[in-house]
């Protein structure tokens, strides 16, 4: 029986890359879309658009660049950096207050369906053979540095 038999969805006949298969990343098809969803040790920040980018290059200095993807909102576009979750939430209190550390269950919207909700994009693409996430403190660390330069 496949994932997508018992969640009684249809996935798309092609899809660019097998998120699941690729890097162990738990997904799920909802209204023919792909949905990464947090949990089991990787978490994802969600940061204003126009603080993405000095995080991006706080981030490559570093040598911690890993996967990024912009969604648009409701309240303008974010920026969803995927990490592993290797801190508690608390550690998060002392971000700017447009940043969000995403809770466990939260579905963020994958590229590359293909489907009518394929609004999000790729901006650091996951690397096959990079399959690491940056860790929470590396990325909530250029956030907070990113802040301090503005």
């Amino acid at each position: 029986m496949s994932v997508d038999h018992d969640l009684g969805t249809k996935r798309p006949a092609s899809t660019p890359v097998d998120y699941r298969r690729t890097f162990g990343w738990p997904v799920h098809w909802q209204n023919g879309s792909l949905n990464f969803v947090i949990g089991a040790g990787i978490g994802a920040v969600a940061v204003p658009r126009a603080r993405a980018e000095q995080v991006l290059e706080n981030l490559a200095r570093q040598g911690c660049r890993g996967p990024a993807l912009s969604v648009p909102t409701k309240h303008g576009s974010v920026v969803i950096f995927l990490v592993e979750a290797d801190i508690l939430g608390s550690d998060a209190e002392f971000l700017p207050r447009d940043v969000r550390v995403l809770t466990a269950g939260t579905s963020v919207p994958l590229p590359g369906t293909h489907g009518p909700a394929d609004l999000a994009r790729w901006l650091v693409a996951p690397n096959p053979q990079q399959r690491w996430l940056p860790s929470l403190t590396a990325v909530l660390a250029a956030i907070r540095s990113a802040g301090r330069y503005r």
